[in-house]
């Protein structure tokens, strides 16, 4: 893996999104890769203190329903339509 695969790959990797494969190409990198390193570092870092600045509210109990409602509609919508077609 060359420094540009490796800078495309950073941000999934900071949220563990990458396969086991990217991963492990990813990390086989990081380990000959100083700047690389570096970068996924601070990435990290910057991840970590965004979360734990971040003012997390929770939703008012007439929205969650509102949107579960929209979501149950459009699913029934959704299966009636498989019915008919």
């Amino acid at each position: 893996m060359d420094c540009t695969k490796a800078s495309v790959l950073m941000s999934a990797a900071v949220d563990g999104e990458l396969s086991f494969s990217e991963e492990e190409h990813f990390l086989s990198h990081l380990s000959e890769c100083k700047e690389c390193s570096g970068e996924f570092d601070d990435a990290k870092k910057t991840k970590m203190i965004i979360k734990e600045k971040i003012i997390r509210f929770k939703a008012p109990q007439a929205l969650i329903d509102s949107i579960m409602q929209l979501t149950n509609f459009d699913t029934r919508e959704t299966e009636e339509t498989r019915l008919y077609d």
